[in-house]
């Protein structure tokens, strides 16, 4: 008598399905530090349709090196101290900066690099193309 087991039961799975999932979570992550990578969250309004801006928060560079805050005239050195206070009690703390054309773009990186140090959102305004 034979009483072995006639059919064989295969253990050995399909990988296609597999690897399916492995090259979609592989594109993922690809997507996924792209976006992350970017550097500075810096949002840049259109020049050709700008739209007004209602900030809170205003740092203005004259061409001859003078900062303003919301207007009023501040040096370099008391720039940092003062957005820190008046930017405390912001929700949502925004620095909004105009600088004039000529200024170099160095004084626009240094402003950058204060806001990003200090976890503040930066808009950069620009004047409507004509």
């Amino acid at each position: 008598m034979n009483l072995g087991q006639r059919n064989k039961i295969s253990v050995t799975g399909n990988m296609s399905s597999m690897t399916d999932l492995v090259f979609l979570l592989l594109i993922f992550f690809i997507i996924l530090s792209t976006l992350v990578s970017n550097g500075v969250n810096v949002e840049l309004p259109q020049s050709k349709g700008t739209n007004s801006v209602t900030a809170k928060m205003t740092v203005s560079i004259k061409p001859d090196g003078t900062y303003y805050i919301n207007g009023g005239q501040v040096s370099y050195d008391d720039l940092e101290p003062a957005l820190r206070v008046r930017m405390e009690d912001a929700a949502d703390p925004v620095l909004y900066l105009q600088v004039d054309e000529k200024v170099p773009t160095g004084k626009t990186v240094e402003l950058i690099g204060m806001a990003k140090s200090n976890e503040w959102k930066v808009m950069l305004g620009a004047s409507p193309k004509k």
